[in-house]
């Protein structure tokens, strides 16, 4: 993240960049525990027919959604402005950052976890961090032409999907049917290298995907980040009022977009049509909460609220790849076979739900603890260190 030092950081900026880490694993925690599509179609894999299972699945889909992601990308984009102004004083250039970089999000992505952000993350910051020469107002309407643009692409492929009809489910639409979703069973819970091969070829799929298709949304969200902290938005520096009214309608608006995205799946079944209704509605309704939640937090720190719970946050966010990568480690040990516990399509929602509350305590304590010692997490020193070309310091 910025390249300046801990005692210059902007506290409230690190809390909400915490708050997405620990909102990512939320949603996260079903792709490690089931097939990816079981997020969009919950009947697939483990019960579902219980009301604490599905309501689980309806307040994930309306309150988080991906709205943990669009913040973590809209931060990391205001990280690139903290870098080059911070360049000034400590010249450590971009592109060998985002290269190490790319190459950690590599072995995260085909060694561990498919569902990795750091490679489209590092790869689009390699051409938005240009943006750094332009106007305000040239960054804000990119950044939503952007998101516009791809929230388009996303509208047609969802129309063009409806044609599918209902003479298949969804899941044997994408290709996993019963059959399917046995052997991927099989290779998860036999170990951790019985799934490698499987897991490499969904990671280069995925990263084809986001970088086709959705490097429109990455780029958008990270210009508005850049626009966000130049502006002030992000650093505290607008009206109370202007965040107030911000943060009450962008959740307001937010959540009642997901929350009938998903209550439209549910009621039709997860038809094809449906599912890929609701993926829209998620788009459009993750951007919207993203866009509350920060203006909350920037709400709570100018009246002073919850002070305990965002220097928590913060703590997290002081150190978010370490985290991040820290939640794959623990799932992976979770949900694959030796030397893991092999749990993969064994454990429903509220179990993940529990397990995803436990990953949260140990973090928020963890990262504290871990602060009081050392000036950066142990990824952020690695990232920092390989970037700079020499060690840094870093003991507290």
């Amino acid at each position: 993240m910025p390249e300046n030092a801990p005692s210059r950081r902007h506290d409230t900026l690190d809390a909400l960049r915490g708050f997405a880490v620990l909102a990512m694993l939320a949603v996260n925690v079903q792709l490690f525990a089931m097939v990816w599509i079981a997020a969009d179609i919950p009947g697939l894999q483990t019960d579902f027919s219980g009301w604490g299972n599905r309501a689980i699945w309806l307040v994930t889909q309306s309150l988080v959604s991906q709205s943990g992601t669009t913040l973590f990308i809209t931060l990391f984009g205001a990280a690139l402005v903290l870098s080059a102004q911070a360049a000034r004083e400590n010249p450590v250039r971009q592109w060998p950052r985002l290269s190490w970089l790319l190459l950690l999000g590599l072995l995260h992505a085909y060694l561990f976890w498919y569902g990795d952000m750091l490679v489209p993350l590092a790869l689009v910051a390699m051409i938005v961090v240009s943006a750094n020469a332009m106007t305000l107002r040239g960054l804000w309407g990119l950044g939503l032409g952007l998101l516009g643009f791809t929230g388009l692409m996303l509208l047609a492929g969802s129309a063009i999907g409806g044609l599918i009809g209902s003479r298949i489910t969804a899941a044997e639409a994408m290709g996993f049917n019963p059959e399917a979703i046995a052997g991927i069973e099989t290779l998860y819970r036999t170990g951790f290298f019985a799934r490698l091969g499987y897991n490499m070829s969904i990671a280069l799929q995925s990263e084809m995907m986001q970088i086709v298709f959705m490097s429109g949304r990455i780029a958008g969200c990270m210009l508005l980040g850049m626009a966000g902290l130049r502006s002030g938005f992000l650093t505290g520096q607008w009206p109370i009022r202007h965040y107030a009214w911000i943060a009450g309608t962008a959740l307001l608006l937010g959540v009642g977009l997901c929350l009938a995205g998903a209550w439209n799946a549910l009621a039709a079944g997860f038809s094809p049509a449906s599912v890929l209704q609701n993926r829209v509605a998620q788009y459009f309704g993750s951007l919207v909460l993203a866009l509350g939640y920060a203006a909350a937090f920037m709400l709570a720190a100018k009246l002073d609220l919850a002070g305990a719970g965002r220097a928590a946050l913060a703590a997290v966010g002081r150190m978010p790849i370490s985290n991040y990568l820290f939640q794959t480690l623990v799932m992976t040990l979770i949900f694959t076979g030796f030397p893991g516990l092999g749990q993969f399509g064994q454990i429903d929602r509220m179990g993940q739900a529990l397990i995803v509350l436990s990953v949260w305590v140990a973090q928020v304590f963890g990262s504290i603890f871990w602060l009081q010692r050392y000036r950066y997490g142990p990824v952020e020193w690695l990232w920092r260190s390989l970037a700079a070309g020499r060690l840094q310091v870093w003991r507290a």
